[in-house]
């Protein structure tokens, strides 16, 4: 709604936003911490390393 498409916070989304987020193509995370995060709508758009590679 306000041309970002991407939305993340420290903190848990409510269901009307993640719904809202799956109808408009957003992506949503939430509980975003260093480099731990959920993401509960448009998982398309992150890009992750495979955890092997830490290791």
């Amino acid at each position: 709604m306000a041309g970002m498409p991407v939305l993340a916070a420290v903190s848990a989304p409510s269901s009307l936003a993640v719904d809202l987020a799956a109808e408009t193509g957003l992506t949503l995370v939430g509980f975003l911490r260093g480099s731990s995060m959920n993401v509960y709508a448009g998982e398309d758009r992150i890009a992750l390393r495979a955890a092997a590679a830490q290791g």
